[in-house]
């Protein structure tokens, strides 16, 4: 006899709930997770994790099972709330790792919360209000700031970021605060342990427009990939993460060096912002 269906709480999280709806109209046919996945064009492992809720189905694949389980739109309807829950379990996975890696490479159109002033930083979260204000803005601020404790500690990590070019003259929270943040970023980059480049705009790779990326390198020397876009965040770990590492190759290829990058930040700085 087989091995029983691992029990899953539907009230656990969204995945949980999507997962056991699933499981239950599937069982309902009579049909094993084999003729699921071959009416859905998918494998048995990927209805297994969307089962047991170890890998949610993305857009694509939950309407093929609204259709072919005929869930009348039930499935879809979890789909938004399953993007918004998935977002927030990467990005808090993603900043734990961040806490511990000892390399971290970024790529942003915009500063990233490592090196954000708090004008910046109030200036972007509030933005994102508009998707979720559960939470006090002063204290998602303050949370944002105290997690670059990480660049203060005896022995930081390394860090090296790529700027696109786009982020220096985005004017976000108005020109006190960009004339701060550039000047921030100048002192900064005099760190022995801190490298931002500029992507200047006929640098851009197409591949990274639309997001930001993140790579970390672990202790052990495990990769750590994160990728982030308008409110949806993937994690990839191990081999997986090499493409990501290939891109960041190919972004820092094409930014300027150190003291050309020094030199466009302060010439934005003194042309736009003084």
């Amino acid at each position: 006899m087989g091995r029983p269906p691992k029990k899953l709480d539907p009230t656990a999280g969204v995945a949980e709930l999507l997962g056991s709806k699933v499981r239950e109209l599937r069982e309902s046919r009579g049909w094993s997770q084999g003729v699921l996945a071959g009416k859905v064009f998918t494998s048995v492992a990927r209805i297994a994790g969307v089962e047991l809720a170890t890998d949610p189905p993305n857009a694509d694949l939950c309407q093929r099972l609204d259709e072919t389980l005929e869930a009348k739109g039930a499935l879809m309807e979890l789909f938004p709330l399953l993007r918004r829950s998935q977002f927030e379990k990467w990005a808090e996975v993603f900043l734990d790792k961040q806490a511990q890696a000892v390399k971290i490479y970024e790529y942003s159109q915009s500063v990233p919360g490592l090196l954000q002033t708090p004008g910046y930083a109030r200036a972007m979260l509030a933005s994102g209000r508009i998707f979720n204000s559960d939470r006090d803005l002063d204290e998602v601020v303050q949370a944002r700031l105290e997690r670059q404790e990480i660049l203060r500690r005896p022995t930081p990590p390394w860090m090296w970021v790529i700027l696109a070019e786009s982020a220096l003259h985005f004017t976000i929270g108005g020109r006190q605060v960009m004339r701060e943040q550039l000047e921030y970023l100048l002192e900064v980059a005099t760190s022995d342990r801190v490298h931002i480049r500029v992507l200047p705009y006929e640098g851009t790779v197409p591949m990274a427009l639309g997001g930001s990326l993140s790579l970390l390198v672990m202790p052990r020397g495990e990769q750590v990939a994160y990728v982030e876009g308008l409110r949806m965040g993937n994690l990839i770990e191990g081999e997986d993460a090499t493409p990501y590492t290939v891109l960041y190759d190919h972004l820092h290829g094409n930014a300027l060096g150190p003291d050309e990058s020094a030199d466009m930040i302060r010439k934005v700085l003194e042309e736009k912002y003084q």
